[in-house]
């Protein structure tokens, strides 16, 4: 009777199927759970691209022991010792001494810096060489000493906060007036605790209006970033440099720039009303006042847009949709031909698309990221396509497999690259496979067995 019904037309279920080569869904399955296994290795490439960065940062630290670390220079300003009543006990008056610290009425910068890298092995840092000009004038009338009983104007000195001395090269001199006065090394005071000071003659002969003119050059290596601190009550800064890719940062961004691939020039103009803290001020107020002061620098950061081991690790948070987009292609590939592909090949084929963050990695530390980049995504298409060739039963399925990977490594070039719209890019990419995923497998019955399998050849 069944035989007749069969014959007559009519038709049976179709029988469930019961293995893994058979089933569609237990196959998606099983290809999910290889997926989450190879994320661990990913996760170890990405602990050893943190390593390595790491290392990078102690060799930034040794170099600039040596040649200079980033450099926030502070003045310059005037500092002047004085005398005051702390109190009255029992009739008895007491003196305390103290520092009082006059800033500038008119303060310029103008130079070039010259960055270059320092090796150390294959790991490289970002050094540069400032060729700095300051000039301007100090009025002794926005000194306020009110309280003051003596002021020895015998000791006052022009001091120059800068971090590192291990930066300065050259004798230095400042111009007083029509006077030139040598630096010496060593800051006095608590405003700067490094730097340069000058024994300046004269000052508590001035009157109050007087405004004395200075000028001195100042030649300083540092590491990574060159900041200032706006003392004058006008200041104005301008930097020229070869370097590409700089970083504005502090509190005040330039007020002009131009920025190109031969280098940029950048100008900073402030106004002391918005440094908040006044023309003057004591060694007792330095409390208050030092946050404030610091917080008001601004400068530039010698910073590569995004050094090889930052291309690195964000190519290595792009590993889960490697692994998924190519093992879909390889699912897709099994559903549209009669062959399956073994857990084991699958596990494989995850385990090169690994590797190729290692071979980034390491081949990114010895030449540019381009061709770093080039050498290791060559090395897995060829590497996949050549073992393709047999698992997908035919070199046309290779070839294409292999297509498909090679623009799926080209697109995440691309997004490295594209660092204002990598986010852009991405959702774009990942809405148009979706897409096409969705097209392609439109009309597979997902409940039905796999075809029959041929084979292999």
């Amino acid at each position: 009777m069944f035989e007749n019904n069969s014959t007559s037309g009519s038709t049976t279920p179709l029988e469930a199927p019961r293995t893994w080569r058979d089933s569609l869904v237990l196959k998606l399955f099983g290809v999910g759970s290889l997926v989450l296994v190879l994320l661990i290795p990913l996760a170890m490439v990405r602990g050893l691209v943190s390593e390595r960065q790491a290392r990078l940062h102690e060799v930034e630290a040794e170099i600039a022991r040596s040649w200079g670390s980033a450099q926030t220079l502070a003045g310059p300003v005037i500092q002047v010792p004085y005398s005051y009543v702390a109190g009255t006990t029992n009739g008895v008056t007491t003196v305390a001494w103290d520092v009082a610290y006059l800033l500038p009425s008119e303060l310029v910068i103008d130079g070039r810096v010259d960055p270059g890298t320092r090796a150390r092995g294959p790991f490289q840092v970002v050094v540069y060489r400032a060729k700095l000009r300051f000039r301007g004038k100090f009025r002794r009338g926005d000194l306020n000493l009110g309280s003051a009983q003596t002021i020895d104007w015998a000791a006052a000195r022009l001091v120059v906060g800068v971090p590192d001395l291990r930066g300065v090269r050259g004798d230095l001199a400042v111009l007083w007036g029509e006077r030139r006065i040598p630096f010496r090394p060593g800051a006095t005071g608590e405003l700067a605790t490094s730097g340069i000071n000058a024994q300046i003659p004269g000052l508590g002969e001035l009157s109050a209006e007087t405004e004395t003119p200075f000028a001195f050059d100042l030649d300083l290596a540092g590491t990574g970033s060159l900041r200032f601190l706006p003392y004058g009550q006008q200041t104005a800064v301008a930097i020229r440099s070869s370097w590409p890719s700089p970083g504005f940062v502090g509190a005040f961004l330039p007020s002009d720039r131009e920025v190109g691939p031969k280098g940029f020039v950048a100008r900073w103009v402030t106004s002391y009303f918005g440094r908040g803290y006044p023309q003057s001020f004591v060694g007792r107020d330095l409390a208050n006042l030092s946050a404030q002061i610091q917080s008001s620098s601004f400068g530039v950061e010698f910073v590569e847009t995004a050094d090889g081991y930052q291309k690195v690790e964000r190519s290595v948070k792009y590993g889960l949709l490697f692994l998924l987009l190519t093992f879909a292609t390889y699912f897709l590939f099994e559903v549209f031909h009669p062959f399956s592909v073994h857990p084991v090949q699958y596990l494989l084929v995850g385990a090169a698309l690994c590797l190729f963050y290692l071979l980034l990695l390491s081949v990114a530390e010895h030449v540019p990221f381009a061709w770093a980049y080039l050498l290791a995504a060559g090395a897995i298409v060829g590497l996949l396509a050549a073992y393709s060739a047999a698992v997908l039963h035919g070199k046309g399925r290779a070839a294409a497999f292999a297509a498909v990977l090679a623009f799926l490594y080209g697109y995440l070039y691309v997004l490295l690259q594209a660092e204002d719209y990598a986010l852009l890019l991405g959702a774009l990419g990942l809405l148009a496979i979706l897409a096409l995923i969705m097209f392609v497998t439109r009309r597979i019955d997902w409940y039905a067995g796999r075809p029959a399998r041929s084979a292999p050849r």
